[in-house]
């Protein structure tokens, strides 16, 4: 995944401690159970993948000690990819990608690969697939800035001569999982425990804990609040406007 220095913009946080004598022990039982912490973020717009969700992120618990950080911020990159039949466990790769984008952004994908960006709609993120009309269709979505690296988050089909316009509504899911998953790995469903929540100007920090009966995730008592998911729960609608 490509790295990018940008420009400074308000950052979004997840937050774990594992100093207590409690985390620590559950920590531990991640680690020796080779969990990993999995993260997907929600968008909105039109002719959305319908079979599932990219990973985000995938964090091996094995890496992790003391205090976990994981820093969101509000940039995009615009991904093509050029298979539109994606399925559960389909790999996203981000074949082309465009140049950092922000709400009212739109850019457009041309035949020979070049993805220029302009100013477009409002409140949205705009792509236009310029490929001639009898071009098969592709896949597009928006790669999030987290932690310094662009990751894919959602995906599109979006045939030749259209547009898809693209909102993300920084609705997010955490899960640890033993998993294979990678980032850009579609999902379809979590199997665990879990958590959603939403950033917002006024929600810009999760402090968030590890559950040890279920290794399901809440906030640390006093700060904002998260909603608990059951397992078995499907991706699409948890995160997912239509």
């Amino acid at each position: 995944m490509e790295k990018t220095l940008v420009q400074e913009r308000p950052i979004f946080s997840m937050n774990f401690d594992f100093r207590s004598r409690e985390q620590q022990e559950i920590l531990n039982s991640l680690q020796k159970e080779r969990y990993k912490l999995v993260g997907y973020m929600g968008a909105s717009g039109t002719n959305q993948v319908a079979s599932g969700v990219p990973t985000w992120f995938v964090i091996d618990y094995t890496s992790v000690f003391g205090v976990l950080k994981i820093n969101y911020e509000q940039i995009y990159k615009v991904y093509v990819y050029r298979r539109s039949d994606i399925t559960v466990n389909t790999k996203i790769i981000m074949e082309v990608l465009s140049d950092v984008v922000t709400l009212g952004s739109e850019a457009t994908f041309n035949p020979d690969g070049t993805f220029p960006t302009t100013s477009g709609a409002p409140g949205v993120i705009t792509v236009k697939n310029n490929r001639p009309g009898d071009s098969s269709p592709i896949t597009v979505g928006l790669a999030a800035y987290m932690n310094g690296i662009f990751f894919p988050f959602c995906a599109f089909t979006c045939a030749a001569q259209e547009t898809v316009s693209i909102i993300p509504d920084e609705k997010i899911a955490l899960f640890a999982s033993q998993t294979n998953a990678t980032p850009g790995s579609m999902a379809g469903q979590a199997h665990e425990f879990g958590c959603t929540f939403r950033f917002s100007d006024q929600n810009m920090i999760y402090d968030l804990q590890m559950i040890q009966t279920t290794f399901g995730i809440k906030n640390i008592p006093g700060t904002f609040p998260v909603e608990q998911v059951s397992p078995a729960v499907s991706l699409v609608p948890l995160l997912n406007d239509f």
